[in-house]
């Protein structure tokens, strides 16, 4: 709940405080190109990786427990204990095979949540990226790259829902196209 409820930047924030100013184990912010040196694009981008991970990761983590919750009450699980099945088979082979729809449909969604949590990490972290792009064309009145944006980040959202959307039929045979 609390990886959820957190906004982004003082999630950037405190692992700020704590990896790069208390422990001095990773740059503060910056950007380096991988072709320039890879390890410290690498260093520079773990902060901003992990800022980003933690909300999706909990995002995740709470539609996958209630998902299961939901499917482990069903009676076809209980019918599979009941014939004797193992619990992990039990577990894997029915219920989190079941439960997958929900979870594809939250990973699919969340990408809207990682495009708007680009900018303020982009921000936090010094680095330029789209999002930084798309604050400053906003900002100097720069239609076309905003446009231009606008259209790559829909095209983008469209493609992976796509994706998500045709990969329901791996994990629930009563789906077909």
């Amino acid at each position: 709940m609390l990886g959820f409820s957190v906004p982004v930047f003082v999630i950037g924030y405190v692992i700020i405080k704590v990896f790069s100013i208390d422990i001095r184990w990773l740059p503060v912010q910056g950007y380096t190109t991988p072709s320039e040196d890879f390890g410290a694009f690498l260093s520079r981008a773990i902060l901003p990786c992990l800022t980003l991970a933690i909300i999706y990761v909990a995002l995740i983590a709470r539609m996958t427990r209630t998902s299961l919750l939901e499917v482990l009450g069903e009676d076809y699980i209980r019918t599979a204990r009941a014939k004797g099945v193992k619990e992990r088979v039990v577990f894997f082979r029915h219920a989190l095979q079941n439960a997958a729809v929900p979870i594809l449909t939250t990973i699919g969604t969340g990408f809207a949540l990682l495009v708007g949590g680009v900018v303020v990490t982009e921000t936090v972290f010094n680095i330029p990226g789209i999002g930084r792009l798309t604050v400053d064309a906003i900002l100097a009145r720069d239609y076309p790259v905003i446009q231009g944006v606008i259209l790559l980040m829909s095209c983008l959202y469209v493609l992976i829902n796509l994706v998500i959307d045709l990969s329901y039929s791996l994990f629930d045979p009563r789906i077909r196209y």
